[in-house]
């Protein structure tokens, strides 16, 4: 009897599109978080939106990218 192709039955590893698109992802995540929380000269220069919430921003997104790079990191070791 042949074998039927599910979802369930593929998932036996991670995809390594996947892995690219989250280390991409976590890359792109933490440069951009660290380029606003340390942007002094340029955060001042915006009128739209404050300082210290533009800072906090670059903060939390900087620590998503560390969150994604530590999937990937996990999911590629238990890969």
């Amino acid at each position: 009897m042949p074998q039927q192709f599910t979802a369930a039955a593929s998932s036996h590893g991670q995809s390594p599109l996947l892995l690219t698109v989250f280390a991409v992802g976590g890359v792109v995540a933490l440069w951009a978080g660290l380029s606003w929380a340390l942007d002094i000269r340029g955060c001042a220069v915006r009128r739209s939106w404050p300082a210290g919430q533009l800072r906090f921003l670059g903060v939390v997104l900087a620590v998503v990218g560390v969150v994604l790079l530590g999937i990937v990191y996990a999911l590629w070791q238990w890969g």
